[in-house]
């Protein structure tokens, strides 16, 4: 929620500053500028973590239903079938469902951040081992 405190800040100063030139107080200015730099930060991290989610959930979608099943067990989410785990189908469900799919995102991070390094370390080993054979990085273990 840094995005939106940090825009509600940013925006409540500004507003502030215009209010303060026309009106020579700032105070109503910066009470409705952070009001509404809030709301513009909240949506857009709202936004931004329900694409990271769906993402996640067509990358790994078994994975995202273990934690949707974890985190909301009285909803069945652990009876969903694999049609039900596409991002089209949670895009155009209610902010309650895409809620519960954040949560399961953020709950699974630490899962995730895991898969990405260990793709990560396989892939620098594959470019390691293709530039060894070129003879461009010298083997130091000799």
């Amino acid at each position: 929620m840094f995005v939106a405190s940090s825009t509600a800040a940013l925006v409540g100063l500004a507003a502030a500053a215009a209010t303060g030139i026309f009106t020579g107080s700032g105070s109503i200015g910066f009470l409705l500028g952070s009001c509404a730099g809030f709301v513009g930060g909240s949506l857009h991290y709202y936004r931004m973590c329900l694409a990271q989610a769906l993402s996640s959930l067509d990358e790994h979608p078994r994975l995202m239903q273990l934690h949707l099943a974890y985190n909301f067990p009285w909803l069945g989410y652990q009876h969903l079938r694999r049609s039900q785990l596409r991002s089209k189908e949670w895009a155009r469900t209610s902010f309650a469902r895409q809620g519960n799919l954040i949560a399961a995102w953020l709950s699974a991070s630490d899962a995730l951040d895991e898969i990405h390094d260990r793709k990560t370390a396989l892939i620098l080993e594959a470019i390691i081992r293709q530039e060894t054979a070129k003879g461009l990085i010298e083997d130091k273990e000799e």
